[in-house]
């Protein structure tokens, strides 16, 4: 083999290879992408916050799949929170429940239950004292704060760094939440009250939000990019949370009574006493209270 063919062949198979590693990458590259947004899709996720000022936000409470093969309905014009009229009596709208009244008792509000049937109005916020907690800028009731810096210290000394995520969202804030999705909706081409309906089964409007109230805290592994679920924090939490005053607010198997998705990242403080009863009975909050 003469010295230019064996030079040609030589490059011929670098070219080859560098094709077959362009190929190689591109696919796992878009098979990367695909998997972390298929299993991220109902993961808290974090906006950049000023450390101590700004709320840090989540993605949906109740997240669903968003529809891509059903028939849009007549595309309407994009609604914005910043039409507060139509914005408040739109979001009534989709709630379509009973205002609850925030109860000044302590003991009374460890089991205040806000959901899409019942709400808070926006007065809420006067009446609430927020504490930073486990020295992150994520606020919580300060009547809860000092239980989810105990449970965060117990799971420490285990091993376990249960990071806060989401705690304390203002009205406003969750309510320009909810129009994220009310407008992605609209964007695909469903009719302005589809998107509503659309969007309470993935985000509950602002008032009917435990967020509203600093009673939860989502949190998450900083340390491990696997669902929350799968985590050794998780599993911590099943085990433990309880004997703080937090309980799992949205199990796997009470997606029927509650009507949100499993949330394995949300918990709820409702004080030891309650969160103890519920843990052994296997109850969910709205069965404990007999409000199904």
């Amino acid at each position: 083999m003469t010295a230019k063919k064996k030079k040609d062949e030589n490059k011929q198979f670098i070219l080859i290879a560098t094709i077959a590693v362009v190929v190689v990458f591109v696919v796992v590259f878009f098979t990367t992408l695909f998997v972390y947004r298929e299993t991220h899709n109902d993961e808290p996720t974090t906006e950049t916050t000023t450390a101590q000022t700004t709320e840090t936000t989540t993605i949906a409470e109740n997240t669903e799949n968003v529809p891509t093969t059903q028939v849009p309905e007549t595309t309407t014009e994009k609604i914005t929170a910043s039409t507060t009229e139509k914005a408040t009596e739109k979001v009534t709208e989709a709630k379509k429940g009973t205002v609850v009244e925030y109860p000044s008792d302590t003991a009374l509000w460890k089991l205040i239950c806000v959901n899409r049937y019942n709400y808070v109005d926006s007065s809420v916020e006067n009446d609430i004292s927020l504490s930073y907690v486990a020295g992150s800028t994520e606020r919580m009731d300060t009547r809860a704060a000092g239980a989810y810096d105990e449970m965060f210290a117990a799971a420490k000394a285990d091993g376990y760094i249960l990071t806060p995520c989401s705690g304390y969202r203002s009205y406003s804030t969750q309510e320009r939440l909810y129009y994220e999705f009310v407008n992605e909706y609209i964007a695909q081409g469903y009719s302005e009250s589809k998107a509503h309906d659309l969007t309470s089964k993935r985000r509950n409007p602002p008032g009917s939000s435990e967020h509203n109230l600093g009673i939860c805290m989502d949190i998450i592994c900083a340390s491990s990019s696997a669902n929350f679920q799968n985590t050794e924090e998780y599993n911590w939490l099943c085990e433990n949370a309880h004997k703080y005053g937090f309980i799992l607010r949205y199990p796997e198997d009470k997606v029927d009574v509650t009507g949100v998705k499993f949330e394995p990242w949300h918990w709820r403080y409702v004080g030891v006493e309650n969160a103890e009863t519920i843990k052994n009975s296997g109850l969910c909050l709205e069965e404990y209270l007999g409000i199904v």
